[in-house]
């Protein structure tokens, strides 16, 4: 029953696009009408919709405790989360003049650790919704969240990014999304620019894209819009799309290298370094 609730609550909050999780029109304008003091709250019952943030199952204290308890658990364990990505990954990156783009961004915890140490973020996700949640919990004034099109992308300018990172979220998205945002950072970085992004390359333990995409069900074709997808890829193919973007592959690491514990999933996956070429 309560996968039948959960899936529900995805079809009324999803956006147009796979995997849009509380994407719909009518939650930014819930959050919009809201009163400020009741802003903060109604935020994180929204970002629990999503599967990708928030999860009751995370911690065995979070069983019984009460609903807005959990949530701040939740937001603060998130928080924290991206507070240690910050300073064990991309510090040795950030300059205080760097302009920055945090790719799937999500509520914005970790563009908020790096704005601390940079001039602006740009925040992109595919949702709406979770970009009017993220500008309510993290919201400061070197950030400026976007949405992932083309309107959104616009607002940076060419040539202009010293670096471009991302964090579990390219083992989520389809290959031609992957794609798309390759293509985007090479246009927007400068000459030596870097590129920071989670991977998880093929161990054969996960179903690929293809096999998702081959089920022609209706259950299948929610499955690849709804469901949290994981697919994983090859090095090859991150090689290519990097050399298709301008890029150099400088370094493809395990990210349990760089993290002193692992308190999150990125521990397990790879680290891709890019770095982008003079044209």
């Amino acid at each position: 029953m309560n996968k039948l609730i959960n899936f529900i609550k995805a079809l009324l909050t999803s956006g147009r696009d796979n995997q849009a999780f509380i994407g719909a029109t009518w939650l930014v304008i819930l959050l919009r009408i809201t009163p400020r003091f009741l802003k903060r709250g109604l935020a994180l019952r929204i970002l629990a919709i999503s599967p990708h943030y928030f999860y009751r199952t995370s911690r065995p204290e979070y069983k019984n405790m009460p609903t807005n308890q959990f949530l701040e658990a939740e937001c603060e364990r998130n928080r924290s989360s991206r507070e240690r990505i910050c300073n064990q990954i991309l510090l040795p990156e950030l300059k205080p003049q760097a302009q920055v783009l945090d790719i799937g961004c999500g509520p914005g915890f970790l563009a908020k650790a790096v704005s601390r140490h940079v001039k602006l973020v740009y925040a992109c996700d595919i949702s709406n919704g979770v970009l009017a949640c993220a500008e309510v919990i993290n919201g400061v004034p070197n950030i400026r969240f976007i949405h992932s099109s083309e309107s959104g992308f616009a607002q940076i300018p060419d040539a202009s990014l010293d670096l471009a990172y991302t964090f579990a979220v390219i083992q989520h998205v389809r290959e031609s999304v992957i794609r798309s945002l390759f293509l985007v950072a090479g246009k927007k970085m400068r000459p030596g620019g870097r590129c920071l992004f989670q991977v998880q390359l093929d161990d054969g333990k996960w179903e690929s894209e293809s096999a998702w995409a081959e089920d022609k069900s209706v259950a299948g074709r929610l499955r690849l819009k709804y469901a949290m997808n994981f697919f994983p890829r090859s090095e090859e193919f991150f090689r290519q799309l990097a050399a298709e973007a301008g890029f150099s592959v400088v370094a493809i690491r395990p990210v349990s290298e760089l993290l002193d514990q692992p308190f999150d999933d990125v521990y397990y996956q790879h680290l891709l370094i890019l770095s982008k070429l003079s044209s």
